[in-house]
C-alpha cells in the first residue's frame, strides 16, 4: 500500500479566500432569471422581453446591465435605469440602492460594483422574487383581479422600504412550544398592536379555519411577543387565526365589552328562556352575558327583542360576535361525526363528541381544555419596542410561500399523471431515473421535447411554471366536471387529479393510457410550435416574439391537440390549407380579455379552442368525442358550458 500525502494548506487555499462577490453574482443571476420568466406583470409594468437562464447573465461584459434593465419593473425602482452609458447606468443603480458612488463602484473588478453594492442588489432582487411569487399567486390561485394584485404588490414594496431602521444589536429572548387552544384564548392576547393590520379575513376563511381545527388539521405557528412579566402577549403572526377562534367560541374581548356596555345601557335586563329542570319544562331568567355564553341563537333573539336591531352578518362582524359553521362546501365537514356540526354555532355543538389528534373529546374540550391537539407557539420575551417591530418585519419578509404547483405536486404525488407531468415538463430532478418517477413515459419517444418546447415558449425553470402550464392543458382537455362549473385554474387541476386519486380504475390511472396521452401531447405540441406563421404577435408579450401569454397558448394548444386526436394523418395539410384564416383570427378575433376573472378566462380559452378546431375543418363535438374515446374523458363540454353561462 502506498501512502498518499495531501498538502492541506494548498487544498484549502482555493476555497477559504474566495471572493465574496462570486456568491452575490451567482445569487443575482438566479434571481434575474426567475424574474424574467413571469408572463403576467403588475399593471403598468412592461413584461421582460426575453426569458433568461442564470448562465446567460453575463457579468464579464456590459450585457448584464441591459439584462437587469429588462427585468427592472419587478424591482420597484423610482426611475428607469438608463442605458445611455455604463457610467449613467451604474450611478442610477447606486442611487436606487441607496448607496453613494464611493461605496458602490469598484472599477478594478467586473461588473464594476463593490461587494456591498452587490449584496444590496442581491437583497433587492431576493425581495423582488418573493413579491413576484406572491403577486402571481394572487392572480393564479386566488383569482384576484390584476388591479387588486398590483396594489397588494405595491403595498408589499412599501413595507420593504419601511425596513430601513437600524437593527437593534441586543439579543432577543425566545422559546418555542406547543399550546392547547385554551392556553392561547385565556391569556387575552393583544390582537391590535400598532404594527398589525386590521381584520381582513372573510367569513369563509374564518369558517374554514375552524373546520380545519375540528378535523384535527395542524395549524402553523403563532408568534407572540411579551414586553414584560405583567403585560399581555402581542400577536406578531397569527392574528387572523386567533381572531377567528376567539369569535367562534364567544371569547373575543371586543364582543364581551360590547355586551357589557349594552347590558348597562339597557339597565341589566333579565330574559326568561325555556329550560328543562329536573325533567320539567320551566322558564329561567338569564342575563345577556349568560345567554351569549350558553345559547347564542337565544342571545340573538333576545338582542333583537331588546334593541329592535337585527343581528345581521355586518353587525356581528362589527361587534366580533360568533359565527356559525358552513352549511356545506368542498373541504368542509364530512363524515358521520362532523356533518352534524354544519351550520351550527359553538354553543350548539359544545357537547358533540369528535375525534381529534387520536383522542375522543367534546368540541368544548377541544377549545377549552388541555387536550392533545396543540398549536405551535413561538414566544418572544424581554423585547424592546424596536425589537418588536424588527421581529414583525422579519417574519413578514422571510420565506417564499409554496405556490399552487408545489403544493399540488406533494398532495397528488401518488398519482402517476402528476409525476409524469412533472417529468415531461422538465421540472423533475434530472438525476433521478425516469423509470422510478413515471414509468408511463418510457414508451414515449423523446418525451423531454415537451419541456424544451415550453421553455422556448418563454416558461422557465423556476417554481414549476412549465408543470403548471402542462397541467392546465391536460385538465382543460380531459377534466369533465359534470354539472359543476369550472373553478379557478389551480382548483380545476387539483379537482381533476383528485378524481383520479379516488378512482383506482380511472383510465388515466393506467400506464398505457398515460403513455398514449403524453405521446399525443408531444406530437401536438411539436406541430403547434412548428407553425409560427399561424400565431400573431399579440399572442405574445414582447416584440421579440419569444414569450407566449398563457391564455392564448392554452386555448391554441388545446385546439391543436383536439384536432390531432381527431385527424392525426392530415392535420398538417389542414393547417397549410387554413393558415391565413387562422392567423387572421389570432389578429382580429382572439384578443386577450382585459379582465382576468375566472369565467372571462374560461370564455376566452373556450372560444380559441372551439374556433381553431372549426377553422381546421373539423367538428369540435366530434373531436371532443375522439378525445374521450382515446383517454376516457373530455373536458370540452364543461369548458363550453362554462363559457356559455350568463353572468
Amino acid at each position: 500500500m502506498t501512502d498518499t500525502l495531501i498538502n492541506l494548506e494548498a487544498a484549502d487555499d482555493s476555497t477559504e479566500d474566495e471572493d465574496p462577490r462570486i456568491q452575490w453574482l451567482d445569487s443575482i443571476a438566479e434571481s434575474m432569471a426567475t424574474l424574467s420568466e413571469a408572463s403576467d406583470t403588475p399593471a403598468g409594468n412592461h413584461a421582460p422581453s426575453a426569458t433568461l437562464s442564470s448562465a446567460a447573465v453575463d457579468f464579464g461584459s456590459d450585457a448584464w446591465a441591459e439584462q437587469l434593465a429588462d427585468i427592472q419593473g419587478w424591482l420597484s425602482f423610482d426611475d428607469d435605469l438608463p442605458l445611455t452609458s455604463m457610467g449613467d447606468f451604474l450611478h442610477a443603480l447606486a442611487r436606487e440602492l441607496g448607496l453613494p458612488p464611493a461605496d458602490a463602484f469598484d472599477p478594478s473588478v467586473q461588473p464594476g460594483l463593490t461587494a456591498r453594492a452587490l449584496e444590496r442588489l442581491n437583497e433587492r432582487l431576493d425581495a423582488a422574487v418573493r413579491l413576484q411569487g406572491d403577486f402571481l399567486q394572487e392572480l393564479e390561485t386566488k383569482g384576484t383581479s390584476l388591479d387588486a394584485a398590483t396594489q397588494a404588490w405595491a403595498d408589499a414594496w412599501a413595507e420593504f422600504f419601511g425596513d430601513g431602521d437600524a437593527v437593534s444589536p441586543e439579543p432577543v429572548a425566545a422559546k418555542a412550544d406547543v399550546w392547547p387552544i385554551y392556553q392561547l384564548t385565556k391569556k387575552s392576547p393583544n390582537l391590535t398592536p400598532s404594527y398589525q393590520r386590521g381584520d381582513v379575513w372573510k367569513i369563509s376563511e374564518r369558517q374554514s379555519l375552524i373546520e380545519s381545527i375540528l378535523r384535527g388539521v395542524p395549524l402553523p405557528s403563532v408568534i407572540l411577543l411579551r414586553t414584560g412579566p405583567s403585560s399581555a402577549h402581542e400577536v406578531v403572526d397569527g392574528k387572523q387565526r386567533l381572531t377567528a377562534i376567539l369569535r367562534f367560541v364567544g371569547k373575543h374581548p371586543v364582543a364581551l365589552r360590547r355586551i357589557d356596555e349594552k347590558s348597562e345601557e339597557l339597565g341589566y335586563p333579565n330574559v326568561e328562556v325555556p329550560r328543562v329542570v329536573n325533567g320539567k319544562k320551566t322558564r329561567v331568567p338569564r342575563t345577556l352575558r349568560q345567554l351569549f355564553d350558553e345559547d347564542y341563537p337565544a342571545f340573538r333573539r333576545a338582542w333583537k327583542a331588546l334593541t329592535k336591531e337585527n343581528l345581521t352578518a355586518r353587525v356581528e362582524d362589527d361587534n366580533y360576535f360568533p359565527f356559525k359553521l358552513r352549511t356545506s362546501g368542498e373541504g368542509g365537514l364530512v363524515g358521520p361525526t362532523l356533518e352534524s356540526l354544519r351550520g351550527k354555532y359553538y354553543t350548539q355543538i359544545k357537547n358533540h363528541e369528535i375525534r381529534v389528534a387520536s383522542q375522543n373529546m367534546t368540541v368544548e374540550e377541544l377549545f377549552e381544555d388541555p387536550v392533545d391537539y396543540k398549536i405551535p407557539v413561538i414566544e418572544y420575551t424581554q423585547a424592546t419596542q424596536r425589537q418588536i417591530h424588527e421581529v414583525f418585519r422579519l417574519y413578514n419578509k422571510q420565506g417564499v410561500h409554496l405556490n399552487a404547483e408545489e403544493i399540488r405536486n406533494a398532495v397528488y404525488h401518488e398519482v402517476e399523471l402528476t409525476r409524469a407531468t412533472l417529468v415531461a415538463a422538465g421540472d423533475a430532478d434530472p438525476n433521478v431515473d425516469v423509470t422510478r418517477i413515471a414509468p408511463s413515459l418510457i414508451g414515449v419517444p423523446d418525451f423531454d421535447r415537451l419541456g424544451i418546447t415550453l421553455k422556448d415558449y418563454g416558461f422557465g425553470d423556476s417554481r414549476y411554471k412549465r408543470t403548471k402550464v402542462l397541467s392546465w392543458v391536460i385538465s382543460v382537455l380531459l377534466h369533465d366536471t359534470g354539472d359543476k362549473d369550472l373553478a379557478s385554474t389551480a382548483t380545476n387541476i387539483s379537482q381533476f387529479l383528485e378524481s383520479i386519486q379516488k378512482a383506482p380504475s380511472h383510465p388515466l390511472a393506467e400506464t398505457s393510457t398515460l403513455t398514449r396521452l403524453f405521446d399525443t401531447l408531444n406530437q401536438a405540441v411539436e406541430i403547434h410550435a412548428a407553425h409560427t406563421e399561424l400565431w400573431s404577435q399579440q399572442f405574445k408579450n414582447s416584440s421579440k416574439g419569444d414569450r407566449w401569454q398563457e391564455l392564448q397558448l392554452l386555448g391554441s394548444l388545446v385546439g391543436i391537440t383536439m384536432a390531432y386526436v381527431a385527424s392525426p394523418d392530415d392535420l398538417e395539410d389542414r393547417i397549410e390549407a387554413n393558415a391565413e384564416a387562422i392567423n387572421a383570427a389570432t389578429i382580429n378575433d382572439w384578443v386577450r380579455p382585459s379582465k382576468t376573472q375566472t369565467r372571462t378566462q374560461w370564455m376566452f380559452i373556450a372560444k380559441v379552442a372551439k374556433e381553431l378546431v372549426e377553422l381546421l375543418g373539423l367538428d369540435p363535438e366530434a373531436a371532443a368525442q375522439s378525445v374521450a374515446d382515446q383517454f376516457g374523458s373530455s373536458g370540452y363540454a364543461s369548458l363550453q358550458r362554462m363559457a356559455s353561462r350568463k353572468s
